[in-house]
């Protein structure tokens, strides 16, 4: 018996089919990217209030850490994308920020604004479920990060307020959530050094944009960044005798967390002036404030639970 002639199809996907997974692909990446999910860990202080109460451990808390952490993540998440699409022409100009999704039309506008919206709706469904006054503060932090995206951003001195409010909320916000009353010296400390975080920031941006500061952001004038520097002594100086304060009045034997804790102001100093000034990026990169932090929560928690 002849065989018939076996037929080879060619399994190899067409060149459309490639592009259009490549394209999936992409797009999967770009809505990745935009979220900032290395941002995120600026939202782990919505446990400092359960953590320095000794109550992180409870049941309680356990079961609400990952929607209270969600919830918050997504909505900064939805006002870091407002940012982007307002500032994508300024962003294009600027050498780190030119990357992001919306200025290097990795995403069409439309499409981050669907994106922004279908991650604000649920993320202040949950917090109004978790906790209505948890949801009240999501409203604050959007509403004070649309009016500086939109406006306050240029205004001097606002800025950094505006950049210090973020953390600060985050903190009033975790307490809110977890049921845990925030003292009025962790408040403070948290409000001081969250205003040497908003001037290292802004510190580290006039280190890397130079002459082009100002085309980038209004406030960063002459005149305001020769003050940036008084600034943020001040603010470091306060926020340390803040810390101290807290420690002495509130939990005295965290008094020896004072060294490490300095060590690690003094680094961030030294970062914001090498253009890292900003929390995230800082905390990331360099190896050394990162060992600090993970060795003052180790000596914080191991003093607080034993």
């Amino acid at each position: 018996m002849m065989q018939e002639p076996i037929e080879y199809r060619n399994t190899e996907p067409s060149p459309a089919a490639v592009a259009s997974r490549g394209r999936v692909r992409s797009q999967i990446t770009a809505h990745i990217k935009i979220l900032r999910i290395r941002h995120w860990i600026k939202n782990l202080l919505l446990f400092a209030a359960p953590f320095f109460g000794g109550k992180l451990f409870l049941d309680k808390t356990a079961l609400l850490a990952v929607p209270v952490f969600l919830a918050f993540s997504c909505c900064a998440s939805a006002a870091y994308i407002f940012n982007d699409i307002k500032d994508c022409k300024k962003d294009r100009l600027h050498p780190l920020k030119k990357n992001r999704p919306v200025a290097s039309n990795g995403i069409s506008i439309p499409q981050a604004s669907f994106f922004a919206v279908s991650l604000l709706i649920p993320s202040l469904a949950l917090s109004y479920f978790i906790q209505p006054v948890f949801f009240y503060l999501l409203l604050s932090y959007i509403a004070i990060q649309a009016a500086y995206s939109l406006r306050l951003k240029d205004i001097a001195v606002v800025d950094i307020f505006c950049i210090a409010s973020g953390f600060v909320i985050r903190v009033l916000a975790g307490g809110a959530a977890f049921s845990v009353v925030v003292s009025p010296w962790l408040l403070l400390s948290m409000f001081m050094i969250s205003l040497v975080l908003g001037a290292g920031k802004r510190l580290s941006e006039t280190g890397l944009l130079h002459e082009h500061a100002v085309t980038h952001r209004k406030s960063l004038e002459v005149s305001y960044v020769s003050s940036l520097q008084e600034i943020l002594l001040i603010s470091s100086a306060a926020s340390l005798i803040a810390y101290a304060l807290y420690t002495v009045e509130m939990y005295p034997s965290l008094v020896y967390t004072i060294p490490v804790a300095t060590f690690g102001l003094f680094r961030y100093l030294i970062l914001s002036k090498q253009g890292l000034g900003d929390p995230t990026e800082a905390l990331t990169k360099d190896k050394w404030l990162a060992m600090t932090v993970a060795m003052w929560l180790l000596l914080v928690g191991f003093i607080r639970y034993n």
